[in-house]
């Protein structure tokens, strides 16, 4: 039996009836107290103004916004999965949730602050992401009260600024948001950054407050552990999206200096917890034959292949992320990529998989289209 219930600061009140999460907005001056239990993910649920199911927005009516503030949706929702007693729960946000007859209990937080999808320029709009660090204690969002990008620490009830206050033409010139492994470290990457009309990365460390920039780089593929190693592109082209036949990864350390460069294709993927290999997925011949390549984050070398055996289904393996060290998670999606099998753990020493079963596929209220962010599972990173 589950109990709902809903919490406003330090106060939880139980019901009876299921309790939906509260409609409340955030107040422009809010401030967060401790939660110590760990966000498994966060989504933008079905329902949303900025669902794409619903209608959009007439275009000239976006244009005559243009120069008005740049968040236009702030509906990310953070689910936590806790026991009872599982330390403070305040948070300083009213949140909706319930508990099980074990104790088992879920929290669904409505995070008005987190915006969602942004304008640019003219009636141009993007997502926006919200990253979870892989112990589920830290997440990292672009702040509608402060218009700029911060990093949240949940138990330590802090807020860092990641960057500047940020225009349209900022969020436009934004090329992505990176963590590091341990959730200490945060790269932002942009095609003009700080204003400037030359690409760069801010490196922000939440242990103290300290951000940095790099200068010449418009992508970060991945961080190490500690920021001492961190993979980036030079080119602002979209690697996903641009016809890009090759491009330069470089691996540099934390304060610039460059490690290695070598030539790719464009479709490497992300660099190990401890700075030594970059991860890319391969269809080799063209017909499902599916390969997770190791290259060494220096000089490029192939040091590994595995052939993709998650499922005896056809799939389409797209890369999630390091759980560790040695094993590498794979998302297998329908061939139509509009469901997913699940997640699997590739050890990248042997290449067997095993599926990972405490990632979620469906969550409550969310749509396949919609945005999803989860943390790693396990608490790996």
């Amino acid at each position: 039996m589950w109990l709902p219930f809903v919490v406003v600061g330090a106060f939880a009140v139980a019901f009876l009836a299921t309790v939906l999460p509260s409609e409340s907005k955030v107040a422009d001056d809010w401030a967060p107290r401790p939660f110590d239990p760990p966000i498994r993910y966060a989504y933008v649920g079905q329902g949303s103004a900025c669902d794409i199911s619903a209608s959009a927005n007439d275009e000239e009516e976006e244009e005559e916004k243009d120069g008005a503030e740049p968040a236009v949706c702030a509906d990310w929702h953070l689910r936590s999965e806790f026991k009872e007693s599982e330390g403070r729960q305040e948070l300083g946000l009213p949140y909706g949730g319930g508990c099980d007859d074990d104790g088992a209990c879920w929290a669904d937080i409505e995070l008005y602050d987190a915006v969602s999808e942004a304008r640019t320029v003219g009636a141009a709009r993007r997502a926006m992401p919200l990253l979870i660090g892989a112990d589920g204690h830290r997440i990292a969002y672009f702040s509608k009260t402060r218009g700029r990008f911060v990093a949240w620490d949940l138990r330590g009830a802090v807020i860092h600024d990641l960057s500047p206050k940020m225009d349209g033409q900022a969020l436009a010139d934004f090329n992505g948001l990176r963590m590091s492994p341990d959730g200490r470290h945060l790269a932002l990457a942009s095609s003009a950054v700080n204003g400037s009309q030359r690409p760069g990365i801010l490196l922000t460390d939440t242990s103290s407050g300290r951000t940095s920039t790099i200068e010449g780089f418009c992508h970060v593929i991945g961080m190490s552990r500690d920021a001492s190693s961190i993979a980036v592109r030079r080119s602002c082209a979209d690697p996903w999206e641009d016809d890009t036949e090759e491009d330069l990864v470089t691996l540099i350390d934390g304060q610039g200096k460059v490690l290695g460069e070598w030539k790719s294709d464009g479709r490497v993927g992300d660099l190990s917890p401890d700075g030594r290999s970059v991860t890319e997925i391969v269809d080799e011949d063209g017909i499902g034959k599916d390969f997770l390549v190791l290259h060494d984050a220096r000089t490029g070398e192939v040091v590994d292949k595995h052939r993709l055996d998650l499922l005896s289904e056809e799939n389409v393996p797209r890369g999630f992320g390091w759980l560790d060290d040695g094993h590498y998670v794979i998302k297998a999606e329908t061939p139509e990529e509009s469901d997913s099998f699940g997640f699997y753990s590739v050890d990248v020493r042997t290449g067997k998989s095993h599926r990972v079963r405490d990632l979620p596929l469906n969550p409550p209220g969310w749509r396949p289209w919609n945005e999803m962010s989860v943390g790693r599972p396990e608490g790996g990173g």
